[in-house]
């Protein structure tokens, strides 16, 4: 009974020692999500050696298989879920991860210039500043810029001349503000400005703001899209805009202004001329714009649509983009993914993509501003969408993860 209990002792002990001698390969699993979706039929290879080894449950859901080169591959079957397990020398249990198997869902990729104006839910403070001789109440009560303003003693306040009729009567006010994705209240009491004998909070406010981006999925199931990639920023404070009211709109580029090294380039558009509104938006996230489309958005590209990539089947080579950069037309691009960042969680730089094709270099230099949002296409599948463009080497870009942006999309409200 001793020597078996010394065995083991000594066993786990050469374990421990194995795994000092593979944290390598044990940072990569410690790299897989706790919960892994996969899409029906969607294989994935997996971190594994003579060490280090891996079983699952729920066979019917996805099964473990070997390939003549010795690599080990996860391939999802069935829908549900399954308990995936690696183990030291299939042995000592190193990291377990739930594998979630979901129904392929398509989308109709997008690559249509689209216009976006959005009216903000509250008037945002970008400024503050002095009434003559008298300190700025704003800046005196503590607020900062980025802030939010959304009510006045209660009543809702979407543009600067409800505030400033709010501010009408010079007696203090509290004010209901939004600051870093929190409420707070404070109060404030007006000043006259002698230049006009007004009341005012002694601050610059910003109520609406609108741009040029790229269409990047529209859901027939929903009836609802994307856009754009990342979110819509205050271009003085940085701070993402809470949503009031949003339209998206049909753009036609009337110019290209191409991107050299440190000066991005930018599409120009005119959607206001037509205002043919093609939805309206209601989530500005991190990871893009969301709403309701006011009908089908089809692309004649791809009419039936194309499945979404899972994560686990995005790598590096060869892809496309989608985009508009001429009239009304989207035209495919090459591009090429450099990088897929494996590491932490979601980001709008989950891609590193470099542009390839010598019509769009000749254009545009590269990525541009307006482009962002459009749809990038790898294996017959939408995997991400364009993100920013590098300054300094247009000709290469970030991206995200279309599974991000859709769980960004769901998470949202959709």
């Amino acid at each position: 009974m001793r020597e078996k209990s010394m065995r083991r002792r000594l066993l786990l002990l050469g374990a421990a020692a194995g795994a000092l001698a593979l944290t390598p390969q044990l940072g990569a699993l410690g790299s897989l999500p706790d919960c892994w979706v996969l899409r029906r039929g969607a294989v994935a290879a997996l971190p594994v050696s003579a060490a280090v080894r891996a079983s699952v449950e729920e066979s019917g859901v996805a099964a473990l298989r070997t390939g003549r080169d010795g690599g080990v591959t996860l391939a999802a079957g069935a829908e549900g879920e399954a308990e995936l397990t690696f183990r030291l020398l299939g042995l000592l249990p190193v990291r377990t991860v739930t594998v979630s198997v979901q129904p392929e869902r398509r989308l109709v990729p997008g690559g249509q210039s689209v216009g976006v104006a959005l009216n903000t839910d509250g008037v945002m403070v970008v400024g503050s500043s002095d009434l003559g001789k008298t300190a700025s109440p704003a800046r005196v009560a503590g607020l900062k810029s980025g802030d939010v303003i959304q009510r006045v003693d209660g009543c809702a306040v979407s543009e600067a001349e409800e505030l400033s009729a709010c501010l009408a009567a010079g007696r203090t006010v509290r004010l209901d503000v939004l600051r870093d994705g929190k409420r707070i209240a404070c109060d404030v009491t007006p000043a006259v400005d002698s230049r006009d004998g007004l009341y005012k909070l002694g601050a610059w406010v910003r109520s609406s703001t609108a741009g040029v981006g790229t269409l990047t999925y529209y859901d027939p199931d929903s009836g609802r899209f994307g856009a754009l990639g990342h979110a819509i920023t205050d271009v003085d404070t940085g701070v993402t805009l809470p949503v009031g009211e949003g339209a998206l709109y049909q753009n036609h580029v009337v110019m290209v202004t191409p991107s050299r090294k440190g000066s991005p380039g930018e599409l120009t558009g005119d959607f206001f001329a037509d205002a043919r509104q093609a939805g309206t938006v209601d989530k500005n996230t991190d990871f893009g714009i969301f709403g309701a489309a006011d009908g089908p958005m089809d692309n004649p590209l791809y009419p039936d649509g194309l499945p979404v990539a899972a994560r686990s089947e995005v790598h590096t080579g060869e892809a496309t983009l989608l985009t508009t950069v001429d009239g009304g037309a989207v035209r495919p691009y090459a591009c090429r993914v450099e990088k897929v960042n494996e590491r932490g969680g979601p980001s709008t730089r989950a891609l590193v993509i470099r542009v390839t094709d010598p019509e769009l270099l000749a254009r545009t230099g590269g990525i541009v501003q307006g482009m962002s949002g459009s749809p990038i296409l790898q294996d017959g599948r939408i995997i991400g969408a364009v993100t920013h463009v590098m300054v300094n080497e247009p000709a290469m870009g970030y991206g995200n993860l279309i599974e991000d942006m859709l769980d960004a999309a769901g998470a949202a409200g959709e």
